[in-house]
């Protein structure tokens, strides 16, 4: 790093902290204000702060390695199951979480479910996503951090995170979610640019896009270019598995859940959650990945498989052929990942211990003000918790990338629908998920070795635990009593499995809900057809396949066309200006 790489980090560190700054006398206004921008988000900032979110520090380092590691087939780890959630979630659960007006998934609990055990597990449940899900998911995106730029900088883990969580905090401490949100859709430009920039500097240096693709061929043979699955890893119970919880991956706090519905309670209505929900689909799936294919492939024509570690290889690029001024902004791009994933996941996690803890609990006749700066003592304590975590516990990062965005929300992924498409559902099979999920989760897949097995075994196994357990435990406790059940059907208006709660409503009530999850259903599978395209004809211009890029050009271009038009015609897009 020489001194103009220096100047390029200070110039965004200041912009990234004069957007949380500007935002701090809107995020001042309450504990609404503070965490869910005062419901006004648009579709577009929704869209661009989502996908900033889920690209950390570690998807530089992530992306470029699945692809040197697996071959042009290594992102089909993710791709299957997100191309699946994604527009789903799209279609059917952002909507839900908009219409039920409340300010995190921790007081979903009291809304689903009624008497003192929910009030006592809402509390529990704001603990468990706070000090365990945000905690795991920054302590996760902070271990990336410091393989991908410490060997850049030639600073030690420790001084690295200190860096970025320091700027990362009081930005986000000053601008709650709003600062977080515009802050990330600056991050995420910068991000995406930076590394679109490197490529063609070190294609030149390497003689050109031909001679790099014919030394892949002879070092790994042509088996590296195979665009879509079947094959090398994804056998077919592996497949099974991915798909499974691509179906149900709403109920993750990484997915449909969490921090992603924190963003569908702040937008202006639940069509600007839909429509940005599908604009982050898109960028998710498609805009973010395309540089790292390139990095991958490149990486894998001048290193040898084994020489180093993979989650190391975008730092080793990035040394060898990065020059003065360069290297500066991938560095600054790489530390905006950071940031843009672990401000969303500080407010995110603040907002049960204020929201459901300490307002509802503690303090509950307090000023706003008060409780805003309670939110931000709050995000404090968990990013140095999440520091700690991720400075000793996070190794071996494929391990890792696997855990976190497969098999940690394995045992809970059947609440995805049962919460909504099942009348019976109690607190007390809630209970179970929640309280089984992740520390058996982290046992199976770490202690007792099956992140060392195919990967089909360790998931399908806590996926077929996780419904046992949650089936068992509701239908031999009590189910929810009626007046609780028909006050959550009509603020949500779920379909599915409500015979005892609908049987209450008039005949066209009851039709107008079947049209509506007909209509659902068949813009799910258009949405989850438009996404497997794009990501396969993603998948096969780079493996240079010509003919099965048209056939996946015509399958994106017919099913979105169809989409769309559907939407355009309910009104959709017309109702983003109400």
């Amino acid at each position: 790093m020489k001194p103009l790489d220096w100047a390029v980090m200070l110039i965004y560190s200041l912009l990234a902290l004069s957007i949380g700054v500007y935002f701090t006398r809107r995020a001042s206004r309450g504990v609404e204000g503070y965490f869910i921008g005062g419901r006004s988000l648009p579709w577009w900032a929704i869209g661009f702060s989502t996908v900033a979110t889920f690209t950390s520090a570690g998807s530089a380092s992530a992306f470029t390695m699945l692809v040197f590691s697996g071959g042009l087939l290594g992102n089909w780890w993710w791709w299957i199951p997100w191309a699946i959630w994604m527009p789903l979630v799209a279609v059917i659960w952002s909507k839900f979480w908009r219409r039920l007006k409340i300010v995190s998934t921790a007081e979903f609990v009291e809304v689903r479910y009624g008497g003192r055990a929910a009030g006592v597990f809402r509390s529990v449940s704001a603990i468990y996503f706070s000090f365990g899900w945000a905690v795991v998911l920054m302590a996760y995106v902070t271990g990336w951090l410091t393989k991908s730029v410490g060997p850049i900088l030639g600073w030690r883990g420790s001084s690295v995170i200190l860096f970025a969580a320091t700027l990362t905090l009081v930005y986000t401490a000053l601008g709650g979610l709003l600062g977080a949100v515009y802050s990330e859709i600056f991050q995420f430009v910068l991000f995406v640019i930076s590394n679109a920039v490197f490529i063609p500097v070190i294609i030149h240096r390497l003689g050109g896009l031909a001679h790099i693709y014919s030394n892949v061929e002879h070092n790994y043979g042509a088996s590296f270019f195979k665009a879509t699955p079947p094959g090398g890893d994804f056998t077919g119970l592996t497949l099974v598995a991915l798909v499974l919880q691509g179906l149900f991956f709403a109920a993750s706090p990484a997915g449909g859940e969490g921090f992603t519905a924190q963003k569908f309670m702040a937008a202006k209505n639940e069509f600007h959650a839909q429509v940005g929900q599908l604009f982050n689909a898109f960028l998710s799936l498609v805009v973010r990945v395309i540089p790292f294919f390139f990095l991958g492939i490149i990486a894998a024509s001048v290193i040898p498989r084994g020489a180093i570690e993979g989650e190391r290889i975008w730092g080793e690029l990035v040394r060898r052929f990065g020059f003065t001024g360069l290297t500066g902004i991938l560095v600054a791009g790489e530390f905006a990942a950071y940031q843009s994933a672990v401000s969303t996941e500080m407010n995110w996690g603040s907002s049960y211990l204020i929201n459901d803890l300490y307002k509802r609990l503690i303090r509950k006749d307090a000023s706003e003000r008060h409780y805003v700066w309670a939110g931000r003592a709050a995000t404090f304590i968990l990013l140095v918790l999440a520091l700690l975590v991720g400075g000793l516990m996070v190794k071996g990062m494929m391990a890792w990338f696997l855990f976190i965005n497969n098999v940690m929300i394995a045992f809970i992924l059947p609440l995805a629908w049962l919460r909504f498409f099942w009348w019976r559902l109690n607190i007390w099979g809630e209970i179970a998920a929640l309280a089984g999920g992740l520390p058996l989760s982290y046992i199976i897949w770490f202690p007792l070795g099956y992140s060392q097995r195919p990967f089909w075994q360790g998931f399908l196994l806590l996926f077929v635990s996780g419904w046992i357990t949650i089936v068992v435990v509701t239908l031999l406790t009590p189910p929810e009593k009626q007046e609780t059940l028909e006050k959550f059907y009509r603020a949500c208006r779920p379909p599915g499995f409500w015979g005892k709660v609908t049987k209450s409503l008039g005949a066209e009530e009851r039709r107008q809900v079947r049209r509506e999850l007909f209509s659902d259903v068949w813009e799910c599978a258009l949405g989850v057809a438009f996404c497997t395209g794009s990501v396969a004809l993603t998948a096969s211009l780079f493996a240079r396949h010509w003919r099965a890029s048209l056939v996946w050009l015509a399958v994106a271009s017919i099913t979105f066309a169809i989409f769309i038009r559907r939407w355009y015609e309910k009104g959709i897009f017309k109702s983003l200006q109400e």
